[in-house]
């Protein structure tokens, strides 16, 4: 598992501008960075920035996103409908 990955110290990255953000991993074994990588990207998945990365990638218009949004809530309502007709 170790083996596929090449591992940078900052001392070897030349331009500071390819550093990016810089994380370390206490432990020896494979499975504890694995655990690391998990709730990193729980973390990052919870706090929305690749999904706002996203959206901001391209331009949508005003009306498509209040379109957007609309059949989203649509969907939430129709879903929360149909959750409550399971439980009875």
């Amino acid at each position: 598992m170790g083996k596929n990955f090449k591992v940078r110290s900052m001392a070897q990255v030349r331009d500071p501008k390819d550093t990016g953000l810089s994380v370390q991993v206490r432990g020896d074994s494979p499975h504890e960075f694995m655990k690391a990588l998990r709730k990193f990207k729980r973390k990052v998945n919870d706090s929305g920035i690749l999904q706002d990365y996203k959206d901001r990638q391209y331009y949508e218009k005003p009306s498509d996103k209040r379109r957007k949004a609309k059949k989203q809530a649509i969907r939430r309502q129709q879903r929360a409908i149909q959750e409550q007709k399971n439980n009875f």
